[in-house]
Formats: structure tokens, C-alpha cells, sequence
């Protein structure tokens, strides 16, 4: 049987695109409106390619839904930039791809932090997410201590039910408000990106 190698490129949107997707031809598509980008953005991923349902990818069938799954259900793939869940699935694949063909470490970028550094705005960005990050728990603290008295428990229990909602936030609305993911996220920026202008991945 013959086993069809991925070939990854990335639009100008920091989307990963398979050039041996059956689909391809599809996603390159010249001036797509808002809602067929949409669309579009759907299909980015190997459950609607034809070699997977044939099952004569380079990556098997079984592995493809067991890296679905994850992606799906945990937070095992998110941004390396802001700890965002990772949405579109061939940004993983090509990940993967790359570290079991090549031995090449590419980091997980989301398409968001991809244009922000493309437009040299990631610190910007960054600091106001930590800044929203923090806010979030002023409502939650306030709420607290006028319905009970101010003590360092109330307090506690307030920042307890803040991190539990963000982490349904995170998981539900693929965004991440966790201050560590952000400072993370900062440090491989200067650790990686500081002095270059463009990513090679989203």
C-alpha cells in the first residue's frame, strides 16, 4: 500500500494547511468570504481527508482519533505563547509530523499569538490578557465579602471559584485566562522570539 507523506504549509492567517490534503485545493481557494473561511477553517483537519478514511496516511487511522480525542478533550495541546487550547487540528499534526520525521522540536503556536507576532504585538497583547486575568477575580472577591465577612477564607474560597471557572472557560471556550500560562508563555517568547520578526509556525 502506498502511504502518502504530509506536506504542511501556512496561509497568511497562521493556519496550517496540508498540501496532500484531499481537500487542498479547497482551502486555498482564492477570495473566500468571511462565512466560507469559516467553513473552511472546519475542515483543517485530517478527519476530512480521504487518505484518512482510507486509512493511507503516513499517520494510521487509530493515531489520528486517539490525537483527536486528546485535543478534544484535555489540554494536553495548547499555545506555547498564551496557553490557549489549540483549535485547528493540523497545527498539531504538523507538530507531531515534524518531531517523529525529522527530530525537529516546533513549538505550538495558536493562530492569534501567530498574527501578533507577525505584527510585533505579542508583548502588548500579553500584558493585557494578564491584566484581564487579574480582573477576573475582582468580581468574584467583591461578591464574596459582601455576603460574608472578610476574612482570609472567604478570600480564598473566591480565588477558588475564580480558578474553576476559568478552567471551564478554558476548556469550553479554548481560552486561557490563567496567569501562569501568560508569564509561561511571555519567558519562551523572550527565550525564542524576542529578536525575530516572524514565526515559522502557528
Amino acid at each position: 500500500m502506498v502511504v502518502i507523506e504530509p506536506s504542511f504549509e501556512i496561509d497568511e492567517k497562521g493556519r496550517v494547511i496540508c498540501q496532500t490534503h484531499s481537500k487542498y485545493p479547497h482551502f486555498i481557494k482564492p477570495a473566500m468570504t468571511p462565512s466560507e473561511d469559516r467553513q473552511m477553517e472546519k475542515q483543517l483537519t485530517c478527519i476530512s481527508c480521504s487518505h484518512y478514511l482510507n486509512d493511507d496516511c503516513y499517520f494510521p487511522k487509530s493515531e489520528i482519533d486517539k490525537i483527536e480525542l486528546d485535543r478534544l478533550n484535555r489540554s494536553r495541546f495548547q499555545c506555547n505563547l498564551c496557553g490557549n487550547k489549540i483549535d485547528l487540528m493540523l497545527t498539531i499534526m504538523q507538530k507531531i509530523y515534524l518531531e517523529v520525521r525529522f527530530n525537529i522540536d516546533m513549538p505550538l503556536i495558536c493562530c492569534d499569538c501567530y498574527s501578533s507576532l507577525a505584527e510585533k504585538r505579542y508583548i502588548k497583547n500579553n500584558n493585557n490578557r494578564i491584566i484581564l486575568s487579574i480582573l477576573f477575580y475582582l468580581p468574584i472577591v467583591i461578591f464574596m465579602i459582601t455576603l460574608f465577612r472578610p476574612t482570609i477564607v472567604v478570600i480564598f474560597i473566591s480565588f477558588l471559584f475564580g480558578i474553576v471557572l476559568k478552567i471551564i472557560f478554558k476548556r469550553i471556550g479554548s481560552q486561557s485566562l490563567f496567569i501562569f500560562d501568560l508569564l509561561q508563555g511571555r519567558r519562551f517568547y523572550k527565550k525564542y522570539f524576542r529578536n525575530k520578526d516572524k514565526v515559522n509556525s502557528p
